[in-house]
């Protein structure tokens, strides 16, 4: 028996005639603990989920001690706070629970969490979760999902970790403050490990990844002091959805062969490197759509057809390199591009026609470069723009077809320019406006009076 929204409507106190019920959303509402309280009577409950309910203060664990058949238990984005250790209360029958995004704390190192070893989905994520990671955890052998991500957990990981959890698919144990090193030996059983999630800002996390893991889908390496080249093994994944090895220190060229060996590739982060030279020129791999490679060494031009190569790019961040030369109008190619970052670079020559027209960008950035020409033409067509950077260039012209054509922009920044003219009236009716920087140009005449109708940030 499924629990629908129109029962709700009579209110907690019929829910008690509910006695086969097995399967209870109540998650998006605004209850209270004295509400859930009332659900320790519905003893055939198989599934419970209350997230995104704002409840606060210490959940009643003790209450749940009745709900034997339990197995799946979704209490994530709500306001619990408290260490859990304390009273917690479940059956040893749960197969999943997540409370993702809590402000839970405590340690896990407890016989009540250790009971739970028929898990097979584990998610503690964006909690306050401390202390090393139990050993007993290494007992919940059904595990498939584990995420203990961006919590206080500590602790070293140099020996091998969960040996016996061999039947995980997916592990995140990123931004912790674990310390030491860990080694990609530890995966060397785990045959059916898709995703792996490591990472830290804490500066005292280093992964060693010389050791071959089976097919991944999906790897996450950011900030884990890795050096010198790609690691390794990533030349025999072929299966690779998404890579982010951002915040290291790997050194080498644009690595093209990964976008050619893994033709499902969508997402490539390498953000913050220390990549260098040219990119050599692209295949063509139709599912990239998110490529950052920003704040690196590369530098010469793109090649000419780098549009028609990776034609259903929706992000693309080349900022903080050395680029150089004119923009390929083969850009505008990319029919769904929705932020295009070039900022910091040395491009020049004039911005391609076609791009000032493509529907979809949401998010231009070309800041310090060396573009010029009139960049507001009446080619300039972005209806769908929320932030434009053009600051320090050599951009030419007046604001009249920004101001008519991108009414949704929140931000505009044309400071360090040649840009000359009067201050549309038409600027008042940018209603979602929050930040105009138009300093350092040669504007002329008055204020217009509209620009008052902003009420925001002005500069």
């Amino acid at each position: 028996m499924i629990l629908t929204f129109f029962d709700l409507l009579v209110g907690f106190k019929s829910l008690p005639k509910l006695k086969k019920l097995e399967i209870l959303n109540l998650g998006y509402n605004q209850f209270n603990k004295t509400n859930i309280k009332q659900l320790s009577g519905f003893t055939s409950l198989k599934t419970l989920a209350i997230s995104n309910s704002n409840i606060e203060g210490f959940f009643p664990f003790e209450d749940f001690a009745s709900l034997s058949n339990l197995e799946i238990l979704d209490l994530s984005y709500n306001s619990f706070n408290g260490i859990v250790s304390s009273s917690i209360r479940l059956k040893s029958s749960l197969k999943s629970l997540s409370l993702v995004g809590n402000r839970l704390n405590g340690s896990l190192q407890y016989q009540g969490f250790c009971q739970l070893n028929k898990l097979q989905e584990l998610d503690l994520s964006y909690n306050l979760f401390q202390g090393i990671l139990p050993p007993c955890l290494n007992n919940f052998t059904s595990l498939r999902l584990l995420d203990l991500s961006s919590n206080l957990f500590s602790g070293n990981l140099s020996s091998p970790l969960l040996p016996n959890l061999t039947s995980l698919e997916y592990i995140n144990l990123s931004y912790n403050q674990f310390e030491g090193s860990f080694s990609f030996s530890s995966f060397a059983n785990h045959s059916k490990l898709q995703v792996v999630i490591l990472g830290s800002d804490n500066n005292k996390f280093e992964v060693e990844t010389e050791y071959p893991v089976g097919w991944l889908k999906g790897l996450t390496l950011s900030s884990c002091k890795l050096t010198g080249d790609l690691p390794g093994f990533l030349q025999y994944q072929f299966r690779l959805v998404g890579v982010d090895l951002s915040h290291n220190n790997l050194t080498g060229g644009f690595p093209n062969w990964l976008l050619e060996n893994n033709m499902r590739l969508e997402v490539l982060v390498l953000r913050n490197n220390s990549l260098m030279g040219q990119l050599l020129p692209l295949g063509p791999n139709t599912c990239i759509s998110s490529l950052d490679i920003s704040h690196n060494q590369l530098d010469g031009q793109l090649q000419e057809n780098v549009g028609h190569m990776i034609p259903n790019m929706k992000y693309l961040n080349l900022s903080n390199n050395g680029f150089e030369g004119i923009l390929p109008s083969s850009i505008a190619e990319m029919g769904s591009l929705g932020a295009l970052d070039l900022s910091a670079n040395n491009f020049s020559g004039e911005v391609p026609k076609q791009l000032l027209a493509t529907k979809d960008l949401g998010i231009l950035k070309l800041s310090n470069n060396k573009f010029h020409g009139e960049i507001f033409s009446g080619d300039f067509n972005l209806t769908w723009l929320d932030f434009l950077y053009l600051d320090n260039n050599q951009f030419t012209g007046t604001l009249s077809n920004v101001i008519s054509r991108s009414s949704r922009l929140w931000v505009l920044d044309v400071s360090n320019n040649y840009m000359s003219g009067e201050i549309p009236s038409q600027i008042g009716n940018m209603t979602y406006l929050i930040t105009l920087v138009l300093g350092n140009n040669s504007f002329k005449g008055k204020l217009p009076p509209e620009i008052s109708q902003l009420q925001r940030f002005v500069h």
